[in-house]
């Protein structure tokens, strides 16, 4: 793993720049109810950092709308790193609520992933800080605070998170002016310029729909294309719009990626589903079209549950303005990416998780009969082990369920085997339709801790339809006792770390005698960090390292005669 610093090379920002000069705005002659080009949020520079507050923005031309943005930008910054970066930005809250980030899709410590327990308040700053060494990709970032996350998510606290890698270079896809991020959300058009957020009990149970659909916080917007083919990555960011993603003229065009980085291969379609937290990238190719002539990315129509503003309703998201002939030089590869699947024979366990509502009165919405207690653990994961989670829908409705701090693959819908080209390859949100169930193959292999399983529609995980999950690592426990019993010590945090580290542990009961000591891998002691007696609770502390060369530590912790071990892992 590289442990460079958080750099933006400008060749990765290039597309976002480029896109911003060489497509300025005009005025769409052929037709006149489309009138705004695309426009591209700004990309986070190094060192810059990440500062909330209300603001007022122009998203419809002559007017302003209020949102709650980072950096004063609708959508909130870009972020572009390279895989093997180490990522560091400072959050500052200077909004009247409390916030967290969520980097939505990256494998990140417990600590860096914006859980609502670690919510920054009005007025405070935290930073957020881990190493990038997932698959390249299409990733976002985005509130989770408490209750609170439709509410910001809705009034503009999202952005794009892209992991690139140089290892995508010899592929031949479109680059630069030609890799173009698309983040499509839906607002009320009976409510603008404002994005004005009053859920009534409708909402609360369907989610939060519009009939709007703004792209990159464009509303009618068109986009200037020549005949050559082009990469979109599209994320859906919506609250609760489930999205039939096709082209106006039924052509096909290619998927090659999923939440987490590239498909093995591409698959040619002419339409995919998208639900909110989910991404897809495409390939299309716009060679055959004449100069002169548009074609329009679609939501399609399908049959879908709602009021107003109904899942399925058929919308026109963006229209591609064919203008001239230049070429991206990009190419369609027979091959992208070597997927490793699981093997259902691996198998430790099996989860289910049962989707309901009730039908009256707050927190209708639960997993396993429970709405959220974000003090309460409900699933113990054991990290390294293969299991199925079976996801049981037993409502009407549509709920893309969310994992935090892993990939995992989509291996069955009702049973069945054959799945849709969008749900094959590296995932961490799946769509589970009405009264239908997913399997899915999970495996934790980066990080222990607490984490977070919910519905990413947001008013369904704002209304309780969430759990907490906590991920143990069986090497915690010291090879002499495998029955602890009356303690426990957790995975650090982050690990690697340079040169501090949070260590944490729980005594069930209180000891006699607790003693915490470092050793360095010849079994040297090097540090005693605490030794008497302690009462039963949760407790932690900062270990730094500075002192010390790098390479791999032992904390090891003896409570009434009873051992458990952790490695540390430092690097400087």
């Amino acid at each position: 793993m590289k442990r460079r610093d958080f750099i933006i090379k400008s060749a990765s920002a290039g597309f976002f720049l480029s896109a911003s000069r060489i497509f300025p705005a005009m005025t769409n002659t052929q037709n006149p109810q489309v009138v705004n080009a695309l426009r591209f949020p700004p990309v986070l520079q190094p060192g810059e950092n990440l500062v909330l507050r209300t603001t007022n923005v122009e998203v419809w031309p002559g007017t302003t709308t209020e949102v709650i943005a980072l950096n004063n930008s609708y959508p909130s910054p870009t972020i572009i790193v390279n895989r093997g970066d180490n990522f560091s930005v400072n959050f500052e809250n200077q909004h009247s609520e409390e916030a967290t980030i969520h980097w939505h899709g990256l494998l990140v410590p417990e600590m860096m992933d914006g859980h609502p327990k670690d919510a920054v308040m009005p007025g405070g700053s935290y930073t957020y800080t881990f190493p990038v060494y997932q698959r390249a990709g299409t990733y976002f970032y985005h509130s989770h605070a408490h209750n609170l996350t439709a509410k910001h998510v809705y009034k503009g606290f999202a952005g794009f998170f892209i992991v690139k890698d140089e290892d995508e270079i010899p592929l031949g896809l479109p680059s630069g002016e030609f890799d173009v991020p698309l983040l499509i959300q839906d607002r009320r058009s009976v409510n603008q310029p404002q994005f004005t957020y009053q859920p009534n009990m409708m909402d609360v149970m369907i989610g939060y729909l519009g009939n709007l659909p703004l792209v990159n916080g464009t509303p009618d917007a068109f986009f200037d294309v020549q005949k050559t083919l082009y990469r979109f990555r599209i994320l859906n960011g919506s609250n609760a719009r489930v999205y039939k993603l096709g082209l106006s003229d039924n052509r096909n065009f290619w998927l090659i990626a999923t939440d987490s980085g590239l498909k093995d291969h591409p698959a040619q379609i002419n339409n995919f589903f998208l639900a909110p937290g989910e991404r897809a990238d495409i390939l299309i190719d716009f060679s055959n079209y004449t100069v002169g002539e548009s074609v329009v990315l679609k939501s399609l129509p399908f049959s879908g549950t709602g009021g107003t503003y109904p899942q399925g309703l058929e919308m026109n998201v963006l229209t591609f303005n064919i203008i001239g002939n230049g070429n991206s030089n990009g190419v369609v590869p027979d091959n992208l990416s070597t997927i490793e699947y699981y093997d259902i024979n691996d198998i430790r366990r099996t989860r289910n998780f049962t989707l309901t509502r009730i039908m009256t009165g707050s927190n209708m919405h639960r997993i396993n009969g429970l709405t959220f207690d974000i003090n309460r653990i409900d699933e113990i994961i054991i990290k390294d082990e293969l299991e199925e989670w079976k996801f049981i829908n037993n409502t009407n409705e549509y709920h893309p369920i969310h994992i935090h701090g892993v990939m995992f693959q989509v291996y069955s819908r009702n049973g069945n085997t054959s799945l849709p080209p969008n749900d094959k390859g590296w995932k961490d949100t799946v769509l589970v339709n009405p009264n239908e169930t997913v399997s899915v193959l999970v495996k934790f292999v980066d990080y222990s801790g607490t984490y977070l399983l919910h519905c990413h529609n947001l008013e369904h995980e704002d209304d309780g339809m969430m759990i907490n999950i906590r991920i143990d690592n069986p090497t915690d426990v010291n090879d002499e006792i495998t029955s602890p019993g009356n303690f426990e010590l957790y995975q650090n945090y982050p690990n690697p770390f340079n040169p501090t580290t949070k260590i944490s542990y729980r005594l069930n009961t209180s000891s006699g005698k607790v003693s915490l000591s470092i050793y360095d891998v010849n079994g040297t002691l090097i540090e005693k960090i605490f030794e008497g007696q302690q009462s039963a609770g949760e407790y932690s502390f900062v270990w730094n390292a500075s002192d010390y060369s790098s390479g791999t530590y032992f904390l090891k912790m003896n409570v009434d005669g009873i051992f458990k071990t952790i490695k540390l892992i430092y690097l400087k």
